[in-house]
C-alpha cells in the first residue's frame, strides 16, 4: 500500500473522530453513514463501540486525556443485570433506554453480540497500551471484560455463529486468566476448539464469505496469534486465518476490487461504495479500489473504519498467507454447507457467483446469493439478488456462455426477489430488465425503485444475461 494512501485513509478517520467527538459527554457522536438514507446524527445520538475504538486509536495518536474519559464514558453504558440476558452487554447509543425487564426483545431493546465487541476492543486497549493508562482505570476495565465473559448466556451463541464465538472465546479465556479463574479459561478454550472443530469439517465458516464478517474473523484470528490467551489459540489462529486468506486468495481480484460472490451476508456489493472491514484488510494489504475514493461522515457504513487503526498493528505483527493476485485465467471455487452449495466464478474483467440451496433465516436482509461484477468502459458494475418475502429457497443453473455473455435461470418459489446495481434500472421491453451491462428478463410484476427493483415471481424466475461489449 503506498504510503500516500494509507495516511488518507487514517487522516479521514482522525478527521471524523474529531468532528463527532462530544467534549461534553466524552462520547462520538453517530455519524451520518451509520444508517444510509436516515440520519441518526440528527437525534444527537452518541455511539458506544465507535467511542472505545476512538479511544483506541487515540491511545496510539499520544491522545491519553481524550482517550481516558472515552474509556470512562463507555464504561458507564454497561448493563449489570445478573441474571437477565443482556447482562454485560452495552448500550448500543448512550441515549438507549434500559431493556423492559420480562418483555426485553433480543436485538431489539439490546444487542447481545456487543459483549463480543465491546469485550475484544476493551481488552486489546489493555493488552496495547495499559502502560498509559491510571491504574484505577485498568481496574475498572479488567472488571467490564470479565462482566462480558460471565454474563453471556452459555448456549446463546449457536455454533454457526463464527465471528461473535470466535471473540467471545478470545475474551473469555483472557477474562479467566486476569482473575486466574481457570474454569473461565477452560470455557474460552473449549469454545475455540468447538469453532475450530466445525470449520474443519466444513472447510470454511458458517458465516461464508461476507465482506464484513470476514474482516471480523480476521481480526479475531489475529488477535489469537497476537495476544494468544493459552499457547492452543496461536496455532488455531493461525488455521483460521490460512483456512480464510486461501479462500480470499482465489475470490478477491485486485484489478476489480472485488470480492467475487454470493455473499452469505454483505451490506453493499462493490467495496468501494461502503466501508467493509475485510475491505480495510485489503486496502492495508495494498490492493486499490476496495474502500470508497473519499471517506467522510456521510460515507455509507463509514462506523467500520473505526476498526482501521487495529487493523493496521494487527496487519504489522501478523502476516496474512494470502496470494492477491490479477485474475489472468479462469478461476473457481465451490464451497458446501448440506443442502447448500456456492458457486463461485472469476474471468479476466468478470466475476459472478451464486449460491443454491435453503435462503437462511438469520439475517435474510444481508443474504446475497447472486452477485455479479463486470468491467465496463466506465468502471465497474455491480449486480446483486436478494429473495424477499416468501423466497424459501434459491437456485441457480448456468446454462452456458457466449463471448462475454453469461446466462443464469435462478429459480425459489413464489415471492419477491430484489434486483440492486450500481446504476439506476429502467425497463427495456419484452419483460428486461437493464442497469448498465446487465440484462435480466423477468415473467412476474416489477416495481423499479431506482437502483432497486422488487420483483414479484412464482416459479421459475429470472434469467439473468451478464453483457458486457
Amino acid at each position: 500500500m503506498a504510503a500516500d494512501d494509507a495516511r488518507s485513509l487514517s487522516d479521514a478517520l482522525a478527521a471524523i473522530h474529531d468532528d463527532l467527538w462530544d467534549a461534553e459527554v466524552c462520547l462520538d457522536r453517530m455519524a451520518p453513514g451509520v444508517t444510509p438514507g436516515v440520519d441518526l446524527s440528527s437525534l444527537g445520538l452518541h455511539s458506544i463501540r465507535e467511542s472505545a475504538l476512538g479511544a483506541y486509536a487515540d491511545l496510539g495518536r499520544g491522545s491519553v486525556d481524550r482517550a481516558v474519559a472515552a474509556l470512562r464514558a463507555v464504561l458507564g453504558h454497561q448493563y449489570v443485570a445478573p441474571g437477565r440476558p443482556w447482562d454485560g452487554t452495552f448500550r448500543v447509543t448512550a441515549e438507549q433506554a434500559d431493556p423492559p425487564g420480562d418483555d426485553a426483545v433480543e436485538w431489539l431493546h439490546y444487542d447481545p453480540n456487543w459483549r463480543q465487541f465491546l469485550g475484544a476492543i476493551l481488552l486489546v486497549t489493555l493488552l496495547d497500551h495499559g502502560r498509559l493508562l491510571p491504574s484505577d482505570l485498568i481496574d475498572d476495565l479488567e472488571r467490564a471484560v470479565h462482566r462480558c465473559a460471565v454474563g453471556e448466556p452459555e448456549e446463546r451463541i449457536p455454533e454457526w455463529y463464527t465471528n461473535p464465538n470466535l471473540l467471545h472465546a478470545w475474551v473469555a479465556a483472557h477474562a479467566g486468566r486476569l482473575d486466574a479463574d481457570p474454569v473461565l479459561v477452560e470455557q474460552g478454550v473449549m469454545r475455540a476448539r468447538r469453532t475450530m472443530a466445525r470449520l474443519r469439517s466444513s472447510g470454511d465458516v458458517d458465516e461464508y464469505n461476507s465482506p464484513t464478517y470476514d474482516g471480523v474473523d480476521l481480526i479475531a484470528g489475529a488477535l489469537w496469534i497476537f495476544h494468544p490467551p493459552t499457547p492452543e489459540f496461536a496455532d488455531w489462529g493461525r488455521e483460521l486465518i490460512g483456512r480464510l486468506c486461501g479462500r480470499l486468495s482465489v475470490l478477491v481480484d485486485p484489478d476489480l476490487g472485488t470480492v467475487c460472490g454470493p455473499y452469505s451476508r454483505a451490506y453493499g456489493l462493490g467495496l468501494d461504495r461502503y466501508v467493509s472491514l475485510l475491505g480495510l484488510w485489503l486496502h492495508v494489504a495494498g490492493v486499490a479500489g476496495v474502500v470508497p475514493a473519499s471517506v467522510d461522515a456521510d460515507t455509507d457504513h463509514v462506523h467500520d473504519l473505526s476498526f482501521l487503526p487495529l487493523i493496521e498493528r494487527l496487519a504489522e505483527s501478523v502476516e496474512l498467507p494470502w496470494t492477491l493476485e490479477p485474475v489472468r485465467e479462469e478461476r473457481r471455487h465451490v464451497q458446501r454447507f448440506g443442502d447448500a452449495v456456492a458457486t463461485s466464478v472469476l474471468r479476466p474483467d468478470l466475476s459472478i457467483g451464486w449460491a443454491d440451496g435453503p435462503v437462511p433465516s438469520f439475517a435474510t436482509d444481508q443474504y446475497v446469493p447472486f452477485v455479479a461484477h463486470v468491467r465496463c468502459a466506465d468502471g465497474i458494475a455491480h449486480l446483486g439478488i436478494r429473495p424477499g418475502d416468501g423466497i424459501a429457497t434459491m437456485a441457480a443453473v448456468e446454462l452456458g456462455e457466449r463471448s462475454h455473455r453469461l446466462e443464469f435461470v435462478t429459480s425459489g418459489g413464489s415471492g419477491l426477489l430484489r434486483l440492486l446495481a450500481g446504476s439506476s434500472w429502467s425497463v427495456a421491453g419484452d419483460g428486461v430488465l437493464r442497469s448498465g451491462p446487465f440484462a435480466v428478463e423477468v415473467p412476474g410484476d416489477v416495481e423499479v425503485h431506482g437502483r432497486e427493483t422488487l420483483i414479484a415471481v412464482d416459479g421459475p424466475v429470472v434469467l439473468v444475461s451478464v453483457l458486457c461489449s
